[in-house]
């Protein structure tokens, strides 16, 4: 389902998803605004979260003032559209720090009641701005939702460390992109060590858009003893019905 109708008009057309992070790279600040409406709630990795139109205003400006001292392009590669929520997943090239990065990024629009809308981004700047401070875990987490067998049996075998046995949902040419955009192969056993580094990991899952081919999870992820922090799983089946691809979003 098309999100148009909950928004007043503008002349951003699409899903909201999938027109916020190029909105905000050609400086379509005013246009996106109109788009969001005031039933909005943004949540960013980078200048956290506003809930208010006297709140949004300046933050999708801070945004877009980032995105533009970068020389930012945005590069749209997917799209999922579920029950209550659409992701988009795409490549941000840009300057951070002097160096030319390319960083994967992906926007979750959650629709709920009373035409409120939550959108939610992921990717990891770095030390892109200076003061910012450590992104808190989701604020919206309701109960675990069912997820397919095989994402299930993924999940299951990180949180315990198990890592032959969250191996064993992925075919043998599968690979995991890293938050950075790095690529971990299972045939030569860099996937295995990828999830071997992360240990024990706490899930805990906050909803989920499946498309039948593309399932993007939310959840809070603590790794070890650091602190909870938001992200995003997209696991991608192959033909085999096995999984060809996982890409993981978080700060």
């Amino acid at each position: 389902m098309n999100d148009d109708s909950r928004s007043p008009p503008s002349a951003l057309k699409g899903r909201l998803a999938d027109v916020y992070v190029p909105a905000l790279v050609s400086g379509a600040v005013d246009a996106l605004a109109l788009r969001l409406g005031n039933r909005a709630t943004i949540d960013d990795p980078l200048y956290g979260r506003a809930a208010s139109l006297a709140s949004i205003d300046p933050l999708l400006a801070r945004v877009a003032a980032y995105f533009a001292e970068g020389n930012a392009t945005y590069e749209h590669i997917r799209s999922t559209t579920g029950v209550d929520r659409d992701a988009a997943e795409g490549r941000l090239a840009m300057t951070i720090g002097g160096k030319a990065r390319e960083l994967p990024i992906a926007i979750v629009a959650e629709r709920r009641r009373l035409r409120e809308i939550e959108l939610r981004v992921y990717y990891s700047p770095e030390a892109g701005t200076t003061g910012r401070k450590p992104r808190g875990p989701l604020a919206s987490m309701g109960p675990e939702q069912p997820l397919a067998d095989l994402v299930d049996s993924v999940l299951a075998g990180l949180r315990k460390g198990a890592v032959e046995e969250a191996l064993a949902g992925f075919e043998e040419g599968s690979r995991v992109m890293d938050p950075s955009g790095l690529a971990h192969g299972k045939a030569d056993g860099t996937m295995g060590s990828f999830f071997s580094d992360l240990g024990e990991l706490q899930v805990e899952v906050g909803g989920s858009a499946d498309d039948g081919r593309t399932v993007c999870v939310e959840a809070n992820v603590t790794r070890g003893r650091r602190d909870v922090v938001p992200a995003l799983l997209s696991f991608e089946r192959g033909e085999s019905g096995l999984i060809r691809e996982l890409r993981v979003y978080w700060d």
